[in-house]
């Protein structure tokens, strides 16, 4: 087993900066992933009824 004495080395420093962007909090609305899936589901049934209506 080979143990490294050096500095532990990360990731390239440009992904610091997308890290530290989606962690950033936003001040928009806050959605739960189950009610973005709802209005989903609910808009494809919505437009698939126009069809068969229509």
């Amino acid at each position: 087993m080979k143990v490294s004495k050096g500095p532990k080395r990360s990731g390239p420093s440009s992904a610091i900066g997308i890290l530290n962007f989606f962690d950033a909090d936003t001040s928009g609305p806050k959605l739960s992933p189950e009610f973005v899936l709802l209005v989903t589901v609910a808009f494809i049934v919505v437009i698939v009824a126009m069809h068969i209506i229509g």
